[in-house]
């Protein structure tokens, strides 16, 4: 199973970015939530769907939902061990093993977007 989504990650990552990787981490941090198709179940600013928290201002939100956790670390675990944070009034279904097909930069890139969306 591990493997079957590692793979299906990594083909998404090498479709879906077609451009070339961007070097700046906010934009390459776009680019790997685009490629993980997270707009699937999270919406940011009208865009995608609602079936998990909205994002538009996951960056200010994150840091406030855990009392001495910073958004990033917040963000961080979130994605790494989505069960650890569930957000009230959503259910606990956002697939875990994200982070096994992601390279550390590209998962240091995608906290560094999520935090920028303030």
């Amino acid at each position: 199973m591990r493997l079957l989504l590692f793979a299906c990650i990594a083909l998404s990552l090498a479709v879906a970015c077609a451009e070339p990787p961007a070097s700046e981490p906010v934009a390459r941090g776009r680019q790997v939530y685009r490629a993980l198709d997270c707009g699937r179940c999270h919406q940011i600013a009208g865009e995608g769907a609602l079936f998990g928290p909205e994002l538009t201002h996951v960056g200010t939100v994150a840091g406030t939902r855990e009392p001495g956790v910073s958004a990033e670390t917040y963000l961080r675990e979130s994605i790494v061990s989505p069960s650890a944070y569930v957000v009230p009034g959503y259910p606990d279904v956002m697939p875990h093993g994200f982070q096994l097909g992601l390279s550390q930069a590209d998962l240091d890139a995608l906290v560094t977007y999520l935090t920028s969306l303030r």
